[in-house]
């Protein structure tokens, strides 16, 4: 109802804010238990889909911690005193590309400098080896709705790390991850030594598609003729300086056609890429990647503004950033059905109340209380409110403007379900 990044923005009244200090501060209640409920709920609303991308990327959260009182580890550039908590989110994206919510999160904290010999060889203490708990706990959550669903992991090349393809071998996971570099590919260890992305260049074409691509700095919008190839590898792991293990994948190449600056995407992924249609698959899937990043913005600026929080202990922290985290991911989803499906019906992810209290506020030309109004219609009234600016802004309302317009909404929404009951 009112997306602040302080305790103190968010509530006006002093009992409310200390309710939420004492919510926030209480052992009684752990951290756990508050992003199991938000992503429990994501996992329900995941139900019905055959199944659902999960983007999963990393971030930091940095806090103004000078006097060193919180309890929170080293970000960022150690020699001037970064400090705050490394987090891997995963976003489960529906599979047309709405985004549906987080269904996964992993908090930590770095203690000090790791030497380049141990980031290299013993990974399990890195930030990519973390995420391996986070993609189990994430499919199992989504493997015990009573219509089980598969998650499909989509990652940027951070995770193609020996790490990771060990444990999606091992667990049988379903990922497609960004190639980092052209690695060793042999059949055994004695086999003929390649390399990945000589491979990708000479795989079999399959196909062509057009990509709209959205003008920035300097280039215009344009449309992007696509080629895209495929064909199977087997990656070479290296797990120590003597020891190699072998994972089969499949490698997808997308790269732009006639560009000065092209298009180039080299994917590693554990579906089968046995004509056009299903490699085109694997690339339409790791688009969807993006609306974790667009999650990230939502969540740390404009919206939420998480890291302006004064809470010390960590526990607190984690529970006040998973809450602005559930109040983001829905900034972000409406936001995208908004662009992407400005014709489905508002009812559909709006209630009742806040359908009307945006056209009581709003007062649009024509439109009475109880009407029908499509949600790109409602989300353009709320972003109205909160101080969208149309054409002249640039683009589309953003998370930002509908967050401050649904502060209003939800005031008067909260109203309106009050007389109701009375």
């Amino acid at each position: 109802m009112r997306p602040a990044g302080t305790v103190t923005g968010v509530f006006t009244s002093s009992a409310d804010r200390e309710g939420a200090f004492r919510f926030l501060q209480s052992p009684r209640i752990p951290s756990e238990a508050v992003a199991d409920a938000s992503f429990d709920a994501t996992a329900r609303r995941c139900h019905g889909y055959p199944w659902v991308y999960v983007a999963v990327d990393g971030s930091s959260l940095s806090f103004s911690d000078r006097r060193r009182r919180r309890d929170v580890g080293h970000v960022g550039n150690l020699s001037k005193g970064g400090r705050g908590l490394i987090v891997t989110n995963a976003l489960a994206v529906s599979p047309d590309g709405s985004p549906i919510g987080l269904c996964g999160q992993q908090f930590w904290a770095r203690k000090g400098r790791t030497t380049k010999i141990k980031r290299r060889w013993h990974a399990t203490d890195t930030e990519v080896a973390r995420t391996v708990p986070l993609l189990e706990q994430v499919r199992e959550r989504l493997g015990t709705l009573r219509a089980p669903i598969v998650p499909w992991f989509q990652m940027d090349r951070g995770y193609d790390a020996w790490t990771i393809w060990r444990a999606v071998r091992d667990e049988q996971l379903r990922v497609t991850i960004r190639a980092s570099y052209s690695r060793v590919v042999r059949e055994t260890p004695r086999g003929k030594k390649n390399y990945l992305f000589n491979l990708a260049r000479r795989a079999p074409v399959l196909g062509s598609y057009n990509l709209h691509v959205s003008g920035r700095a300097g280039q215009p919008a344009r449309m992007a003729c696509m080629q895209v190839r495929a064909r199977e590898v087997t990656i070479e792991l290296k797990v120590s300086k003597k020891k190699r293990e072998y994972v089969r994948l499949n490698v997808v190449v997308a790269k732009e056609m006639r560009s000065h600056k092209p298009l180039h995407w080299v994917l590693l992924t554990t579906e089968p890429v046995d004509s056009f249609e299903a490699a085109h698959a694997v690339v339409e899937g790791y688009a969807t990647r993006w609306r974790v990043e667009e999650f990230h913005r939502a969540w740390k600026s404009g919206v939420c503004n998480v890291e302006d929080t004064q809470l010390r202990s960590r526990d607190g922290l984690i529970k006040w950033a998973t809450i602005l985290a559930a109040v983001a991911a829905r900034a972000s989803r409406l936001t995208y059905l908004a662009r992407e499906k400005p014709e489905s019906p508002a009812i559909d992810e709006l209630s009742r109340e806040e359908i009307d209290a945006t056209i009581a506020l709003r007062r649009p030309k024509g439109v009475k209380l109880g009407a029908k109004p499509t949600l790109s219609q409602v989300v353009l009234w709320i972003a109205d409110l909160g101080g969208y600016t149309g054409k002249s802004s640039g683009g589309p309302p953003g998370p930002t403007v509908i967050a401050r317009g649904l502060l209003q909404v939800e005031t008067l929404a909260k109203g309106i379900r009050n007389l109701k009951e009375m």
